[in-house]
């Protein structure tokens, strides 16, 4: 099996990494991909980045790697290249043939005792330990005054003398290289057996609807899928890992129909597994159970994401879909928060299960509490005979997405704090305790810490479903994507093909002029209005006179609506766009000036990349 590598680094480590692959007898599928410090963010696509099995880099572009991707880390194993102690002997000795007073930089590396080499070879060497690009580029044009004419360092070290006129050297060696790759190589090709054994495990828990335990040689229970928990009442596997089988299906479950498959690996017994079935229609109600679910409708195929902000967005909401922890999404409203949600669902090992959507605000509170929890026969005037079972019952086995968290009352969010808490739900008007094996995701387009301090939110319950959160970014702040959601928009609601090439290259570029407030529900508002009226046009001229006409009606009718929003602002309504770049400007001002112009600290300060400060300032003029 193939192992894909990829080694991020400038030019000059190119023809060195294809030299060292040559003489690697390996299944290694290995590309370079030459990236300058200035280009890092744009030309690292996230979508050709996780296509390979372990990324190789090392100096400043692992620091920066770190930095501007981190949510790769959690996805993609990163290995740094090293050098030895040798490797720098010999950098020296290629040093003295061209003079005698040599530079020796990198950054985070041990120090090796160079004493007795300085000595023989007759060297005045420098040793500096850099931080960053910026304090290399300052010691490199300090010590080039005071006579200093060559470097040895990492790649990004070497490409930066090159820029001041100062002979390098590469630090790294063809041996030292050549033993990371096959060191990377075995890491890699161990992982990736690893996780597709992982996937196969899982994909066979996920199709079994029956209850199943896998145990080892002494009965000791090591996994069990989501029938099982619901069998014996357990919320999660590890309340069970490490206990008999025998003694956890003792409690009532006596009248089990059981089927125990031993598990040898080289001729010797290693565990068991153990399908189980119960007497009656058991498996017929759990067949049935699934089928009639709430099925999940989007993956993050679904999703357009041309901008890195998006791409960004989805590498994390993945890393999220293989964890069990609450999901909080903020986002403004239209940005796709529920289409996130559906994702990260297909995403995970409840893909099987239902999802549920609830819309929190656009169901009435005074009924949302039985909606939610479920109701008995008899709980109120008006319940149904039978009683009912709530959204959290029915997507059991699934997640539940409550969207609009925020307008919750207090009362509810009490509620549903407890069910969060024990993981169990008592229908109202009734005394069972029912429980629960269900994730959940919330999302809101309002800030919850300012609803928990004007009393309106309870904040252990803020605590409770924000363990991981995602902030999904507006239109506005993901240009690269307003064109091909356009362009998908004009598909969906019946635009011919020709059409809608032509309108994206005569017009396209326009639709970036406009802040899209109301962000993608916005964008397809636009869209269906331009498509009802092209729908009788027949020729091109008509087509671009519609779409100036339809676009400039809909500019002036945004602007006259954000007016009357402005009006309403100092009665509590809300705040308007422009308020946010006031308040976003006199952020980055404040930053900079506590970092004392220092824009990497500014960056760090803001939680926002470097890249992003920098067209943020041009974007506010403040150079």
């Amino acid at each position: 099996m193939t192992t894909k590598i990829l080694i991020i680094s400038h030019p000059n480590f190119t023809q060195l990494c294809y030299e060292v692959y040559k003489t690697v007898n390996l299944p290694i599928k290995l590309e370079v991909l030459e990236v300058g410090f200035a280009e890092f963010s744009k030309r690292i696509d996230l979508d050709y980045v996780t296509t390979f099995d372990l990324v190789i880099t090392s100096g400043a572009h692992l620091e920066i790697f770190k930095r501007e991707f981190s949510e790769l880390l959690h996805l993609i194993p990163i290995y740094p290249l090293h050098f030895t102690e040798a490797d720098v002997v010999k950098a020296l000795v290629k040093a003295k043939a061209i003079g005698n007073k040599v530079l020796l930089m990198y950054s985070n590396y041990e120090t090796y005792p160079l004493e007795e080499y300085k000595r023989t070879l007759n060297l005045d060497v420098k040793h500096l330990i850099i931080n960053s690009l910026e304090e290399a580029e300052n010691l490199l044009e300090r010590y080039q005054k005071k006579g200093y004419d060559t470097v040895i360092g990492t790649s990004s070290i070497c490409k930066l003398a090159e820029s001041l006129g100062i002979n390098s050297i590469l630090v790294y060696s063809n041996d030292a290289l050549r033993l990371d790759l096959i060191k990377a190589y075995q890491f890699a090709a161990t992982k990736k057996k690893m996780m597709k054994y992982v996937k196969f495990k899982e994909a066979i828990f996920d199709q079994v609807i029956n209850p199943l335990f896998i145990t080892d040689s002494h009965g000791s229970i090591t996994d069990v899928n989501a029938a099982g928990l619901r069998l014996i009442n357990r919320k999660v596997k590890h309340e069970v890992r490490g206990q008999n089988i025998t003694e956890v299906l003792d409690q009532g479950l006596k009248r089990l129909d059981e089927k125990r498959i031993g598990i040898e690996i080289n001729g010797k017994l290693n565990g068991y597994v153990s399908i189980l079935r119960l007497p009656g229609d058991f498996n017929e109600e759990a067949v049935e159970r699934y089928a009639n679910s709430f099925q999940s409708k989007y993956t993050f195929k679904n999703i357009i994401a041309d901008s890195l902000a998006m791409k960004r967005v989805i590498v994390k909401a993945k890393q999220y879909s293989r964890s069990t922890a609450p999901i909080l999404l903020y986002g403004e409203s239209g940005t796709g928060k529920e289409l996130l949600a559906h994702s990260i669902h297909q995403e995970s090992d409840r893909r099987h299960g239902p999802f549920l959507p609830v819309n929190c605000s656009a169901i009435p509170q005074n009924i949302l509490e039985s909606e939610l929890f479920g109701y008995e026969e008899g709980a109120f005037t008006g319940a149904k005979r039978g009683g009912k079972p709530g959204f959290f019952e029915m997507a059991q086995g699934g997640t539940i997405f409550l969207d609009e968290i925020g307008e919750l009352s207090l009362e509810i969010q009490t509620k549903l704090l407890r069910v969060l808490q024990e993981r169990e739900v008592i229908r109202l008007g009734g005394k069972k305790v029912i429980p629960l094996n269900v994730r959940i995701i919330t999302a809101t387009n309002k800030s919850l810490i300012d609803l928990v301090k004007r009393g309106m939110f309870r904040e252990d319950l803020y605590y409770r479903i924000n363990v991981l959160q995602i902030n999904v970014p507006p239109l506005r702040e993901r240009q690269d994507d307003i064109i091909p959601i356009f362009k998908h928009l004009l598909f969906k609601h019946g635009m011919q093909e020709d059409h809608v090439h032509f309108l994206i290259k005569l017009a396209g570029e326009r639709l970036l002029d406009y802040e899209w407030c109301g962000n993608i529900r916005e964008l397809e508002n636009f869209v269906q209005r331009l498509t009802a009226l092209t729908s009788v046009s027949t020729t091109t001229y008509d087509l671009i006179e519609i779409f100036k006409d339809v676009l400039s009606e809909h500019f002036k009718f945004e602007a006259q609506q954000i007016q009357q929003y402005d009006k309403g602002k100092n009665n509590g309504v809300g705040e308007h766009y422009t308020s946010y770049q006031e308040a976003e400007k006199v952020r980055i001002i404040q930053a900079l000036l506590d970092s004392n112009g220092n824009k990497i600290k500014a960056a760090q300060k803001l939680g926002i990349s470097r890249t992003t400060l920098w067209r943020k300032i041009k974007q506010y003029q403040l150079q």
